[in-house]
């Protein structure tokens, strides 16, 4: 039996083996993140007569929107969300006797900042589509994959955006019918004016 030359036994025995410590907030955060985005893309795929872009970049701005579907209805800008199973989602108003102030909820915790991003998204598409396009309509939605919705189930609407859930997203998206959209045509603008986000 040939024995390591002394050099080589000392540096094996002062250097540290590799461990697999714990993941990052950020890693699991995106894991948690990519695993709602697929789940989306999954049920939109069966969405008939619907044209969909997938991780679409913001112009100037390292953010991305999840996903646009085109259908005969509209343009609908998705952001995927994945919470732990049973979180429900619902809206409750938070206003006075004089006013009203919805907000969402996800288990129990204030969530109207995602209304707020999806928003913002709405208007990105909606400045992408330019005076050319300026008539088609655009929608926001929330899709949260998990996540419960009380009984009876119904999608929830704040502030114009709207909440469901993956297995109702193709019923939203092709179910809605517009002033003829030429889906196709749309889509392919889109693609054109909103490249996919790089990954890195």
């Amino acid at each position: 039996m040939v024995e390591r030359p002394i050099i080589g036994r000392l540096q094996a025995a002062v250097t540290p083996k590799p461990t697999v410590g714990e993941l990052s907030q950020s890693t699991i955060a995106w894991k948690v993140g990519a695993e709602g985005e697929a789940r989306v893309a999954e049920v939109l795929a069966q969405a008939p007569g619907v044209e969909v872009l997938h991780d679409r970049r913001i112009p100037g701005s390292r953010a991305n929107i999840d996903h646009i579907a085109v259908g005969p209805g509209g343009v609908f800008v998705i952001d995927a969300k994945k919470y732990k199973e049973g979180s429900l989602v619902e809206i409750r108003d938070k206003g006075g006797l004089l006013r009203r102030d919805l907000r969402l909820y996800v288990g129990g915790r204030d969530r109207s900042k995602l209304v707020d991003g999806v928003r913002g998204q709405v208007d990105v598409v909606r400045t992408a589509l330019g005076p050319e396009m300026g008539r088609v309509p655009v929608v926001g939605v929330l899709c949260f994959v998990g996540a419960t919705w009380g009984f009876p189930a119904r999608p929830r609407t704040v502030d114009g955006v709207t909440a469901v859930w993956p297995k109702r997203l193709p019923k939203l998206v092709a179910g809605s019918r517009g002033p003829g959209l030429d889906v196709v045509r749309v889509a392919a603008y889109l693609r054109a004016v909103l490249p996919p986000a790089a990954r890195s």
